[in-house]
């Protein structure tokens, strides 16, 4: 390798940080540049001629296919409280309407209803048991009242203030007797009708207690009667990844309206795709694009960039590395071969420019906003300053300030070659 080929090489190496994707392009511009070496011994300057050529400029990224409209398999609405994932159905499963797709474990459910059950039937037990001490205390007041009105009644049969047959002491014990038995009728009245508010408000907590356990209970029998996730219509049944980007498995909680998967419509396909944060200067909806199945490379197919992302994140909830996400809308599909999850390559056409002059981004020099080259000249290198129209990872459209055949310099020149 000769001195040039060497200098060159290291610069490039320095410059250019570019993905797998763009490295054909880079190897056409190392060529390029290579070309336009000149002088190497004589002034330890890398140069290169600028010539007119195409200026093509692609965004490279990779995904998968998805249909354009899906029917979402959802967790039925009325399950209430988060269930676990105890079946699913395989992957990209051909199903049909009523078709179970999905099963919650009942275990806790059926543990559940049957406590609230037994809760409910020892209430049952509890009001019966209630409702004798209440008819035992009640028969015991009327049992006391009746008693106590035969006494109150002998009492004034036989009550007599005669003197001459009684005492003084005698007398005053009779009528003081007359008014306990007649104080005594009135604890047994009050205590009748006490005791029958207190025994129907303690019927009224127990059914109160019997209502919440009932509510209990038909919600468990509710969720036991939903614990099947069924196909809405035929299709092909396919996961849908959660927030975090994984797909739902044996054990994972459900919560009501949680969409597992989805029953694409295959006949209208799109691209669900990814680039990084650092290569997607440019990108934008309208951007012409193709796609590449891998299975079938052979087989381009063109779009359009129809939705992108706000915001790069990770496409990995442990990945450091952010991605836009964007959605290239295919002009045909092919049913036959375009499958929902099926892996694609796609390059966004950013620029398309024919016969226009270019320069390493490398050979581009700027300050406060100005921007300049080295040009060689008979005297030297000199600064000359020049206008920009696209630029690329690699490459700068040049629209002043050059004009074919011109030599630069893409390097710093040494002091003693500026003038």
């Amino acid at each position: 390798m000769s001195e040039c080929q060497f200098s060159f090489t290291k610069s490039v190496n320095g410059a250019f940080n570019l993905s797998r994707n763009l490295m054909k392009s880079s190897v056409l511009i190392a060529m390029l540049a290579l070309s336009g070496c000149s002088q190497q011994a004589s002034d330890g300057v890398l140069t290169m001629d600028v010539q007119r050529a195409d200026f093509t400029f692609d965004i490279p990224a990779a995904g998968e296919l998805e249909a354009s409209n899906a029917t979402a398999v959802t967790v039925p609405s009325g399950l209430r409280g988060p269930q676990s994932l105890a079946w699913i159905l395989a992957n990209f499963t051909q199903v049909e309407a009523g078709d179970v797709v999905a099963r919650m474990d009942p275990e806790r459910e059926n543990y559940r209803l049957k406590m609230e059950q037994f809760d409910f039937d020892k209430l049952a037990f509890d009001s019966q048991i209630q409702t004798e001490k209440d008819n035992t205390i009640s028969q015991n007041l009327l049992e006391g009242t009746q008693i106590t009105s035969q006494e109150k009644d002998l009492a004034e049969r036989y009550f007599s203030d005669d003197e001459r047959v009684y005492n003084k002491i005698e007398i005053i014990d009779q009528m003081r007797n007359q008014d306990y038995l007649v104080a005594k009728m009135h604890y047994f009245d009050w205590g009748l009708e006490q005791h029958g508010s207190q025994a129907e408000a303690e019927q009224e907590l127990i059914k109160l207690r019997q209502k919440g356990h009932s509510a209990k209970i038909s919600r468990y029998e509710s969720n036991l009667n939903q614990m099947e996730i069924i196909a809405p219509h035929d299709g092909l049944f396919v996961y849908q990844a959660g927030w975090d980007g994984s797909f739902p498995v044996v054990g994972d909680m459900m919560w009501s309206g949680t969409s597992i998967g989805l029953l694409p419509d295959t006949s209208v396909m799109q691209a669900k795709l990814y680039v990084q944060e650092s290569e997607a200067a440019g990108l934008a909806v309208g951007k012409k694009a193709t796609v590449y199945l891998d299975a079938y490379p052979d087989k381009p197919f063109t779009g359009e960039v129809t939705q992108l992302d706000a915001l790069a994140k990770p496409k990995d909830k442990d990945s450091p590395v952010n991605y836009f996400q964007f959605t290239i809308s295919l002009d045909r599909t092919e049913v036959g071969i375009m499958q929902p999850g099926r892996q694609v390559q796609a390059k966004v056409h950013m620029l398309s420019l024919h016969s226009v002059l270019t320069v390493p981004n490398q050979a581009l020099f700027q300050k406060e906003g100005q921007y300049w080259v080295y040009l060689k000249t008979a005297e030297g290198f000199v600064k000359q300053t020049v206008e920009m129209g696209s630029r690329s990872l690699n490459r700068t459209e040049i629209t002043k300030g050059l004009s074919e055949g011109d030599v630069i310099a893409l390097t710093t020149p040494p002091k003693r070659s500026r003038v």
